[in-house]
């Protein structure tokens, strides 16, 4: 019986802490394309956050298309 109690506890907290997460991706989403500032760097700590996460980093206009490189 207390195992029971104890794993569902754990459930719930791994549950609520991947929904915390996402909620915080998803308001750093929102924000990065409400104010269209891909060209620039974060402005908050969850822009920061969420482009770490998701892999994006800062877009320029020199990102290489087009354009031979040298390796």
């Amino acid at each position: 019986m207390t195992l029971t109690i104890v794993l569902i506890a754990v459930a719930a907290f791994l549950c609520g802490s991947a929904i915390g997460v996402l909620a915080i991706l998803v308001a750093g989403i929102r924000s990065d394309d409400r104010a269209k500032n891909l060209t620039g760097i974060p402005r908050t700590g969850t822009e920061a956050v969420t482009r770490r996460l998701l892999g994006v980093g800062v877009r320029t206009t020199d990102a290489g298309h087009g354009k031979d490189r040298e390796l």
